[in-house]
């Protein structure tokens, strides 16, 4: 490079600029959330407007000679620009995560599964029990038909924290929802677990959360496959765990989610 310019200082400017530009196009873009929580969003917009900042003010002294300039210790910064834009952004596969119980009471210290905090009354996605004093509450859940309650993809996360810590409210009802085929080694050839991943901070914390389900025909669908799973609520003892069990009475295929990640509410 040409002595005139301080080719030192130019690649750091450079390097900065890029980094910027790469996280405004991911927030942009929304692949930042395959990637980070939702809730990170402002701390990196922040990130990148200052990484151009920067950018900026050190061009104006990169025509600054410099004597012994030595740009090639930067080349390493290159490569998570490289990896951005020849390896495609996509959402983690379930063999990349463990499944862990997450029935209420179970830490995630102790199973490596998400326990969100309790849903309040507000929260509620709106399956009630009845009572003598109060008609049930209007269904929030995406809709009820022919005494089947369908869970809808945006209320699935505060539906999976009702159900692990008010189970009882859910016994003996029908419900359809959809998820991920996941299998563990162990389960039984009726077993899967529909499940959504959750994303408590970023990808390296994701957990599959689903209620596992039992049915002749699940068998045929193989790992990974987006099904809707309809069937009935029993709480049951599993190896050692209360915890909810869908008896599946139809399973089909379903479209991949508007969203591949859940995130929980923890305000």
């Amino acid at each position: 490079m040409n002595r005139k310019i301080n080719s030192e200082l130019f690649f750091e400017a450079l390097i900065c600029f890029l980094l910027g530009i790469l996280l405004f196009y991911a927030l942009i873009s929304g692949k930042v959330s395959l990637y980070v929580h939702p809730r990170l969003n402002g701390f990196l917009f922040g990130t990148a407007g200052a990484l151009v900042v920067i950018a900026f003010f050190m061009l104006p002294h990169a025509f600054t000679p410099k004597h012994n300039a030595r740009p090639m210790k930067y080349l390493l910064f290159l490569v998570p620009l490289l990896a951005s834009i020849l390896i495609p952004a996509g959402a983690v596969q379930g063999k990349a995560v463990s499944f862990g119980s997450a029935a209420g009471g179970v830490t995630a210290q102790n199973k490596g599964t998400v326990i969100p905090n309790r849903v309040s009354q507000k929260d509620d996605i709106g399956i009630e029990v009845p009572s003598s004093s109060a008609p049930e509450s209007p269904d929030l859940s995406g809709g009820a038909q022919g005494g089947t309650t369908t869970i809808a993809d945006e209320n699935y996360a505060r539906w999976y924290q009702d159900i692990n810590e008010n189970m009882k409210k859910y016994e003996g009802k029908t419900l359809k929802f959809k998820g991920q085929v996941f299998r563990m080694e162990g389960f039984a050839k009726d077993e899967i677990v529909p499940v959504r991943y959750a994303m408590v901070c970023c990808t390296a914390d994701l957990q599959p959360c689903g209620v596992l389900s039992r049915g002749k025909d699940v068998a045929k669908y193989k790992d990974g496959e987006w099904v809707w799973v309809t069937g009935t609520i029993k709480i049951e003892n599993y190896q050692g765990q209360t915890m909810p069990v869908c008896y599946v009475t139809k399973i089909e295929p379903a479209e991949k989610a508007k969203d591949d990640y859940i995130y929980f509410n923890y305000s």
